[in-house]
C-alpha cells in the first residue's frame, strides 16, 4: 500500500508549542511519529498526541514505561512528575569549610598548579603534592563528619 505524500502518517512530527517537549523530542529523536509510536504500543494516535501535547496529561505508568522502553529512555526523563519522591534528585547539603581551610587549600593547589615540572626538583613536587594531599584530606574528612557522603 502506498501513502500519498500529504497523508498525515507521512508528515514529520510536529513539536508542540507547550505541552510534553520532552516526550515530542524523545519521538523525534527516535525517528518516529505519532502514528508509528502509537502502533507500537497499541494505542490509539491520538492519545499519543494527547500526551504530547495537553500540558499536564500523563499516560498510565504501563503505557509510560511502555512508551520510555521504545524511546530508548526512562518514564521519569520523559514525565518527571511522575518519579517517586524518594527517588528524586535530592539537593546536595552543603557544608560550611572554615575560611582558614579554604585558604590553605587554594594556596596548596595554586602551587601545585604552577609548578613547574620540568625543572622542579623531587624533593619541591613531594612538598607540593603533601600540601595538596593533606588539604584534600582535612576537607574530606570535614565531609564525612559532617554526614555527606559521596
Amino acid at each position: 500500500m502506498t501513502i500519498a505524500p500529504e497523508s498525515p502518517m507521512n508528515l514529520p512530527t510536529p513539536m508542540p508549542a507547550e505541552g510534553n517537549l520532552r516526550l515530542a523530542a524523545a519521538v523525534v529523536e527516535a525517528g518516529l511519529t505519532y502514528a508509528e509510536l502509537a502502533e507500537r504500543l497499541q494505542v490509539d494516535p491520538k492519545t499519543v498526541e494527547r500526551w504530547v501535547n495537553e500540558p499536564g496529561r500523563r499516560p498510565y505508568a504501563r503505557h509510560a514505561h511502555a512508551v520510555a522502553r521504545v524511546l530508548g529512555t526512562t518514564a521519569w526523563d520523559l514525565w518527571p512528575a511522575m518519579r517517586p519522591k524518594e527517588l528524586a534528585p535530592q539537593a546536595p547539603a552543603v557544608v560550611p569549610v572554615p575560611p582558614v581551610l579554604l585558604a590553605a587549600a587554594r594556596d596548596a593547589l595554586s602551587r601545585v598548579e604552577n609548578l613547574d615540572l620540568g625543572t622542579a626538583s623531587p624533593t619541591a613536587m613531594a612538598m607540593h603534592l603533601g600540601s595538596l594531599s593533606a588539604a584534600l584530606r582535612t576537607v574530606l574528612d570535614l565531609v564525612d563528619v559532617s554526614g555527606v557522603t559521596g
